[in-house]
């Protein structure tokens, strides 16, 4: 008997994210199946070529093994591949599955890092998104001094913007359609949903349509010590793009939830990127893990997921663990049985 439940126009939408080649393809798939008959709607690879496989198989491979569910990266960079690239990738993806590619975009981390190289200057990156998101609506662009299109192209992409900071936040609201925050921090969530607000004002634009995605990793359990231990991880990498933030910003111009304790994570190594073990993660506190994660009972993850919704989250997107394969079987169910149909 098929018990796959449709998404209803407006409501919450959930997606699962994999880092490539942590799993068998085949247990990905699997999960797939679980997660579009339980009601996920989006599955998003980690895009990190060095550290992990090359993306593009997994897609296509994820868009082949569902019927529904929408497929992207999160997130893609214009630094280790050109703007064109990157449109016309996801374009083809759309183009080939009924319009089922979504392209999450950030100005480069762990991808460009491991290449001795910084994420992308802002202004660079504006000009990246524009050129991106102009292909991926199938309308012409002119690159040095050359006009160039997706001509095949009849099926748009839309264009999400990973951000943390005030100016990429007001550049998501500006210029992109949707906004990727990695985390599940209400109170960041609502500060970072401001700022997209405040870009888009400025542009004279609405944000009628406009996505925020929440992705952080989850554990469903009552054994609040196993699920920290199972996240600690998250927080340290998402210290890295705080320590950026602080660069330029003073402490108190950010969030209290998301910077508080984020200077002590030090000496973090990219080959063990987000690994709830690695030595980078000592520093990682009991509350830091659980502000910026989605842990506990499915009673208190449904209150949590509910708190993000009202925050600003259209779409919630879950991490799931590089160990315990079979525990993706039950957290996949248990969403679906006990979460989703609660909060939408």
């Amino acid at each position: 008997m098929n018990n796959r439940r449709e998404k209803r126009p407006g409501s919450l939408s959930f997606g699962l994210m994999f880092r490539p080649g942590h799993f068998p393809l085949p247990h990905m798939l699997a999960c797939l199946k679980v997660a579009e008959d339980v009601g996920f709607d989006h599955v998003w690879f980690g895009d990190s070529h060095l550290i992990w496989h090359e993306v593009g198989p997994y897609l296509t491979a994820a868009a082949l093994s569902t019927t529904r569910m929408r497929v992207g990266p999160l997130v893609a960079n214009p630094v280790t591949r050109h703007p064109t690239v990157v449109a016309s990738a996801l374009a083809t993806l759309a183009q080939l599955f009924e319009g089922r590619a979504v392209l999450g975009i950030g100005r480069g981390d762990s991808a460009v890092r491991t290449l001795g190289l910084p994420p992308m200057k802002v202004a660079e990156f504006r000009d990246a998104l524009r050129l991106i998101r102009t292909l991926c609506r199938g309308e012409e662009a002119v690159v040095n001094g050359t006009p160039v299109r997706l001509a095949w192209l009849t099926r748009s992409v839309p264009v999400l913007l990973a951000a943390y900071g005030p100016r990429v936040l007001e550049l998501a609201g500006a210029e992109a359609d949707g906004l990727i925050l990695q985390l599940a921090s209400p109170g960041v969530v609502e500060w970072a949903v401001g700022h997209a607000r405040r870009g888009a004002s400025a542009a004279g634009r609405n944000l009628d349509g406009f996505e925020v995605v929440a992705a952080a990793p989850t554990y469903v359990t009552g054994d609040r010590e196993r699920a920290l231990s199972r996240v600690r991880g998250f927080p340290a990498t998402v210290s890295n793009h705080v320590k950026d933030l602080l660069r330029h910003y003073q402490p108190g111009e950010l969030p209290a939830e998301l910077v508080e304790g984020m200077e002590r994570v030090a000496g973090y190594d990219y080959l063990r990127h987000g690994q709830p073990d690695a030595p980078h993660t000592q520093a990682v506190t009991d509350d830091m893990a659980e502000r910026l994660t989605l842990i506990g009972t499915a009673g208190q993850v449904r209150e949590k997921i509910q708190r993000l919704a009202a925050a600003g989250v259209t779409h919630v997107c879950l991490y799931l663990g590089i160990v315990e394969g079979e525990f993706h079987f039950s957290t996949l169910e248990t969403y679906g049985r006990e979460i989703i149909p609660h909060v939408r």
